[in-house]
């Protein structure tokens, strides 16, 4: 009886809610209806804000760019706002900003909270000050060794791709730079995370062990399952009072979500496994990594923690620390060989400062080296990890961003994607310009740079991210040409929470004298 009358049931609430929100819509009680919406039904809807993902051909923030260039200021759903103007990163992400962040970090947290969905300001600030002994610069020279590992097993992968044996003129072997960039990153972040090596960079490939609640012991795909966590959340994670409920629902209407959501658990089974295994450490020699400064403070004291708290922490790490690095590294290559005289400048500065194409060269060594930063900063710019914009939600009593009066508890964001197009920041924007942070402009516009947001809630992380971008590409464009498979090849994207490339087959050669 009850499954008759279900049908009808959903009919019937779907109608009421139709109706009541577009009452709301003309009621107007915020003022919202002078901005333009992303389309027809933002304003009644943030379903229509999650349709995008798929009408936008996956990259839903390059629509976005594209009605931002006639308006400042975009209605993303019913209570949500889009700025395209730079000067309001300082009043929406700034330091002494009144703004908390928004729903979408506290609608898919678990029951304990990470250091990125912990939206109390108070709480926040706690994590954040336990973990930055963490990410300082002591820890930072500590944990190199272990980069410089990871780039010594991956070079010596692509020495064999290279080797004139595994490739002739006529079929060189192709190898897709974004897969070996993700297991460089899985297998550096889980070193310097939990001091735990995975053997991926030898096997090739991703596979890793996973542990669910029971104990039991599974493999699975690393980036399969972290993937699944974008491809589970990001669509509707827009709807704060309906996300469980579209999850649950599209789980059993959508073979290919429910596929997603199990990858997504999968993810947590892998941090459990990664953790298990780190908790067996516990009492034996003292290890030097990201666990250590959960479990202990500065002093050498004991932090009790709960394992479900450890393990959200981690989580983030792994998932924020391997993901983001992957798609930066990635983006770097394909830049530098779409644009080959900026590639010859780079391995100018790389030559004269490198003695040897076989040495992996120190952080301290090339840290410095203006062109290459220049080059990593302008492919953040041109196409940052995270594109959209991260939402933070207003005071009570409202405040101004940007000149503008925004009333109380609405979600604003600036996306990066579209700062960083600024013509009257950055002229030409649309072209990859490394010198243009070499000019005496370049430490003025930094406060328009946000890859990694702004102000107290910005990537506690950055640090680490550079030290395996820095090494690494140095280490690689000194050693070996590459060259795309197709010589017409154009990068496409996948865009959830991050902004995943395509897969991008390279051939790998070594340099010639």
């Amino acid at each position: 009886m009850l499954l008759i009358l279900l049908p009808s049931f959903l009919l019937f609430a779907s109608v009421a809610l139709a109706l009541q929100r577009i009452t709301l819509y003309y009621w107007d009680s915020k003022g919202f209806r002078k901005y333009p919406g992303l389309d027809a039904f933002s304003g009644i809807s943030n379903l229509s804000y999650m349709l995008q993902i798929r009408q936008a051909e996956g990259f839903r923030t390059r629509k976005l760019a594209r009605a931002h260039q006639n308006h400042a200021i975009i209605r993303l759903g019913p209570n949500s706002l889009s700025f395209r103007d730079i000067e309001a990163i300082k009043d929406i992400y700034g330091h002494s900003t009144p703004c908390t962040k928004g729903d979408m970090y506290s609608t898919p947290a678990g029951a304990h909270r990470s250091l990125l969905d912990s939206v109390n300001k108070l709480e926040h600030s706690q994590k954040r000050k336990r973990l930055a002994a963490a990410f300082s610069a002591k820890h930072l020279e500590g944990w190199e060794f272990k980069v410089v590992d990871k780039c010594a097993r991956m070079i010596a992968q692509f020495d064999k791709f290279a080797s004139p044996s595994s490739s002739d003129a006529t079929s060189p072997t192709l190898v897709d730079f974004r897969h070996w960039a993700n297991l460089f990153t899985v297998e550096a972040i889980a070193d310097i995370g939990l001091s735990q090596k995975l053997g991926l960079l030898e096997s090739g490939n991703d596979i890793v062990e996973a542990e669910d609640e029971k104990g039991n012991i599974y493999k699975v795909s690393f980036v399969d399952s972290l993937r699944g966590v974008g491809r589970s959340q990001a669509p509707i994670v827009w709807s704060p009072y309906g996300y469980h409920f579209l999850k649950s629902i599209l789980s059993l209407l959508s073979k290919g979500f429910s596929r997603q959501v199990r990858n997504s658990t999968a993810f947590n089974g892998i941090v459990r496994r990664l953790v298990s295994k780190r908790l067996d450490y516990q009492g034996q020699e003292p290890l030097d990594d990201f666990f250590a400064c959960l479990a202990e403070n500065q002093k050498g004291e004991s932090i009790p923690l709960p394992r479900g708290e450890i393990e959200a922490e981690c989580g983030v790490f792994m998932n924020a620390g391997s993901d983001t690095t992957a798609i930066q590294l990635t983006h770097v290559i394909y830049y530098l060989l779409k644009n080959p005289e900026k590639l010859q400048r780079l391995r100018e500065e790389l030559d004269t400062h490198i003695p040897s194409r076989s040495e992996i060269p120190p952080y301290a060594s090339v840290r410095t080296l203006p062109y290459l930063k220049a080059c990593l900063d302008e492919s953040l710019r041109l196409s940052p990890p995270v594109s959209f914009g991260l939402q933070r939600k207003t005071p009570p009593m409202g405040m101004s961003i940007n000149n503008e009066w925004i009333p109380g508890n609405t979600l604003v964001s600036v996306p990066a994607y579209i700062a960083h197009r600024d013509e009257s920041v950055f002229p030409n924007s649309e072209i990859f310009m490394p010198e243009r942070w070499l000019n005496d402009q370049a430490k003025e516009v930094q406060k328009y740079f946000i890859p990694f947001s702004a102000g107290s809630r910005g990537c506690i992380g950055r640090n680490i991210t550079y030290l395996e971008q820095h090494v690494l590409i140095a280490a690689l464009v000194r050693r070996f040409d590459f060259s795309f498979a197709d010589p017409n090849f154009e990068m496409q994207w996948e865009e959830r929470f991050n902004l995943w490339p395509s897969a991008m087959p390279v051939i790998v050669r070594h340099r010639t004298a």
